[in-house]
């Protein structure tokens, strides 16, 4: 796993005047035993603002497809269809051919478990069918009413969808005909063959949602650092970079076998989901919040002066005048420090060239 530590400083217009020479970050006030004679350079100033600082740490994340499962065929036969890798099919879409005979896509959290055809014990697999024959049209005087009941309207709204797909308009759903998932699919891999003669219950292919999202290890020891909801940064592989969300933190421990260490799945959700289109699956990283202190006050590193007697100084102009005001250091961020002491905001302090 990727892992380091950046710091973004979020701040006011920081305005900068004057010219000067090259010189060192931090000027040291020390006592030498011969000091030799320096130049001293010219300084420019800097007003004190006040800010965010805000401490991230990028995780490696990698982008996939949501819901991964199989498709498992109900009845056997020659395979005499497959779908393409990478294609979607959405409610009432053919995943693929048996026996010359079309396997349909319906959506319903309940597997198919029998055939369906008036007479069988009400159950809310006949509530799926019903809704799905509904939802594609074969039910247009809304004559079906969908419950768990199968009824001579269900049965010719059957009819009518099997006209439609070139089945016997038998009105009965034999096992095997209809597969239902929970919404459109895409194609993984494919687990058989054309051709291939296979029997109830064996797999024909992978599937995944069509949506997509970052699955990251997370070690045991950054499971505080983060929360189901919290706002994340995506950077994508071609470094532009888009919000996510975290949808879920595992909370089942998972051991790499190589290095023994522990780890927790978090998923991220894009905010954007258009921003994922480009890429299929990718290696991206993960920019997570770690701490931040918020609205404080900041000065340029190199306007901190080191004091020989120990501690930190910032020199003070006012007008023609400048003084030296003891201060003490907080968070570091991009060219800024945090700041307490007796200087508030648009104090201007030197700064070297």
């Amino acid at each position: 796993m990727r892992r380091s530590v950046g710091w973004v400083a979020i701040i006011a217009l920081l305005g900068i005047v004057g010219a000067g020479g090259l010189y060192g970050i931090n000027r040291l006030v020390e006592e030498q035993e011969e000091p030799e004679p320096v130049e001293k350079p010219e300084l420019v100033t800097a007003a004190l603002t006040r800010g965010d600082l805000i401490d991230t740490e990028t995780l490696e994340g990698h982008l996939r497809y949501q819901n991964p499962a199989i498709v498992y065929l109900a009845t056997g036969g020659v395979v005499t269809r497959l779908p393409e890798q990478g294609t979607s099919i959405a409610r009432g879409g053919q995943l693929l051919e048996v026996n010359g005979a079309p396997i349909t896509l319906f959506y319903g959290d309940r597997p198919a478990w029998r055939p369906l055809l008036e007479g069988v014990d009400d159950g809310p697999d006949i509530e799926q069918l019903e809704s799905n024959l509904a939802d594609l049209g074969f039910d247009p005087d809304a004559e079906m009413e969908i419950d768990e009941e199968f009824t001579a309207e269900t049965t010719a709204a059957v009819e009518r969808w099997q006209a439609d797909v070139g089945l016997p308009e038998e009105g009965t759903i034999a096992l095997g005909q209809i597969v239902f998932e929970t919404g459109p699919v895409r194609v993984g891999r494919l687990l058989t063959e054309l051709g291939a003669t296979v029997g109830p219950g064996a797999p024909a292919f992978e599937t995944s949602s069509t949506d997509r999202e970052i699955a990251v290890m997370l070690e045991i020891d950054q499971q505080d650092l983060v929360a189901e909801g919290d706002s994340v940064v995506i950077v994508l592989p071609d470094d532009t970079e888009t919000p996510g969300t975290i949808d879920s933190i595992s909370n089942v421990a998972v051991t790499d076998p190589l290095t023994g260490n522990q780890s927790l799945e978090m998923t991220i959700a894009f905010d954007r989901v258009a921003d994922a289109a480009a890429f299929e699956q990718a290696v991206v990283d993960v920019k997570i919040v770690s701490e931040q202190v918020l609205d404080v006050l900041l000065a340029p590193v190199e306007a901190v002066l080191a004091l020989a007697e120990g501690g930190y100084a910032l020199e003070v102009i006012d007008g023609d005048t400048s003084k030296l005001v003891a201060v003490e250091l907080g968070k570091f961020a991009d060219g800024l420090v945090q700041i307490t002491g007796d200087v508030r905001e648009g104090d201007q302090v030197a700064v070297p060239r």
